[in-house]
């Protein structure tokens, strides 16, 4: 065989091995930050995948180059519902989305969707709850119209542990939500807050933690930066705790094909508001019992 044949047939052969797609990560944030997650997600993969940062608009707009086996990474629940509304090849892995908002829209997408949840489970957050709050008067659960929520099941839930749920869809403009937060506090010890994009604008949730620490109630957040601002606690993953979970999901479906369903990332931490904590006296298990007895990494020693 000639030198020229032999060359063809190693091009060909190199060609026609599968190897991963192309992972386009799909945002409307800033430039810095998609390049930034980019970068992480992309040592954590094998050197030959090519993850590709695109601003929402652009992939939208550049649709028809979207080809099969692409995997796309929406970032955000804006993200995941317009990617879901255009996107008819490739698989979709969304990132940054609670599960109750995952699960309205995935009902609408064409394509096989999975996710990695932001937030932490309910009954994880209930163990918690039941083990530091002695106050078994019902839990509001205030949300907007962009969650699907089991109602039933959720409810189930609470009361293995002790604790009602009473539900209160909102109008998400300010002032609506501030008289929800009014209203269901009259029959509520306090709101337990899923993760909801929509309702929990950055200036309302700051608006509805103030109104909260004027009457002396709390609420249950679903991210650190609640607590930061003014929550009791909140369960929830770090973004390194998130990315390996996006991990697992990509190689399992680029190495066996399969589909991995949506879940939350195995390493949850949870975070106490000092002044909340005291000021409400309550005794906290140590770093050493939250993870043993409830699997989670105190802020204070995790590792």
């Amino acid at each position: 065989m000639s030198i020229i044949l032999r060359v063809f047939a190693l091009l060909l052969l190199l060609f026609s091995t599968k190897g991963w797609a192309v992972i386009y990560l799909v945002h409307d944030t800033e430039e810095s930050a998609a390049r930034a997650l980019s970068f992480q997600l992309s040592r954590q993969l094998p050197v030959d995948t090519k993850v590709t940062p695109v601003r929402r608009t652009a992939y939208i707009q550049n649709i028809a180059q979207i080809e099969k086996d692409d995997i796309i990474v929406p970032i955000g629940v804006d993200s995941f519902r317009d990617v879901c509304m255009v996107t008819s090849q490739g698989v979709v892995m969304a990132l940054f989305v609670g599960k109750e908002e995952y699960e309205n829209i995935q009902a609408r997408c064409s394509v096989s969707t999975s996710a990695v949840f932001s937030g932490a489970p309910l009954e994880k957050r209930l163990v918690l709850l039941q083990a530091v709050w002695l106050d078994r008067k019902p839990l509001a659960v205030l949300h907007s119209d962009t969650l699907l929520l089991d109602e039933q099941g959720m409810t189930s839930k609470a009361a293995e542990y002790g604790f009602k749920l009473l539900f209160f869809p909102t109008p998400v403009d300010r002032l609506s939500v501030l008289k929800s937060v009014n209203f269901v506090l009259e029959d509520a010890s306090m709101i337990m807050a899923l993760v909801d994009t929509q309702l929990y604008q950055q200036g309302i949730a700051q608006d509805i933690l103030r109104l909260l620490f004027h009457k002396r109630q709390v609420i249950i957040g679903p991210s650190l930066p609640f607590v930061r601002a003014g929550s009791l606690f909140a369960i929830y993953s770090d973004t390194e705790a998130k990315l390996a979970t996006l991990v697992n999901h990509l190689t399992l479906w680029q190495k066996q094909g399969v589909f991995h369903e949506a879940r939350y990332p195995d390493k949850l931490r949870v975070s106490f508001n000092p002044y909340l904590i005291k000021s409400h006296s309550v005794v906290l298990p140590s770093a050493s019992y939250l993870k043993e007895q409830y699997g989670l990494c105190s802020d204070i020693d995790c590792r």
